[in-house]
């Protein structure tokens, strides 16, 4: 029983360290937006698609965006956009 409950916690750290991990961090300028189909496209080619929860604001071209993304489907998934201060 002791083997079991071991495996056990270790199986949920090592599910719980990765999920932490799969999110990443794309800094870049924005190149297009089509706000119909909530896809960004940076000035690097990479199309990025918004999630519905996550607020676009007035992304627009030329504007440089920190996006938080993930691979789903065979998508770039955002799920947070920072824009950077303008001074």
């Amino acid at each position: 029983m002791r083997k079991v409950a071991v495996f056990a916690l270790a199986a949920s750290f090592a599910m719980s360290t990765g999920m932490a991990w799969a999110w990443s961090d794309v800094t870049g300028t924005v190149d297009k937006v089509d706000t119909k189909n909530r896809e960004v496209t940076l000035d690097n080619g990479q199309s990025y698609m918004i999630q519905k929860t996550v607020r676009m604001g007035n992304l627009k071209k030329g504007e440089k965006v920190t996006f938080s993304w993930e691979a789903q489907n065979g998508k770039n998934m955002v799920n947070k956009v920072t824009t950077e201060k303008k001074s």
